[in-house]
């Protein structure tokens, strides 16, 4: 299925927002099934939307617990900590 630059930029928008595939799907008018499809595309431009601007988001958020942590913070220094162990994991993949 195509889906149009601007299409595109508005299911970028929501993943930023962390809205499900679900949601977007229905926000946007579009066949959920189709718009799964399309994210799991490896070459699609939709998935990249999606995925670059849900990861932005989840920098913003890591960067603020962080920033919480180095204050003293004790829920968020140990999820600072699952993040470490989660960059570990990954590494090792």
């Amino acid at each position: 299925m195509y889906y149009s630059e601007e299409i595109i930029e508005q299911i970028g928008a929501l993943a930023r927002d962390l809205t499900p595939i679900r949601d977007i799907a229905f926000i946007l008018d579009l066949n959920e099934d189709y718009l799964r499809q399309a994210i799991a595309d490896k070459h699609s431009a939709v998935r990249s939307a999606y995925f670059k601007n849900k990861a932005q988001t989840r920098l913003s958020l890591r960067r603020q617990e962080l920033e919480l942590a180095k204050v003293g913070s004790p829920l968020a220094v140990q999820q600072s900590m699952s993040y470490v162990r989660d960059m570990n994991v990954d590494e090792d993949m």
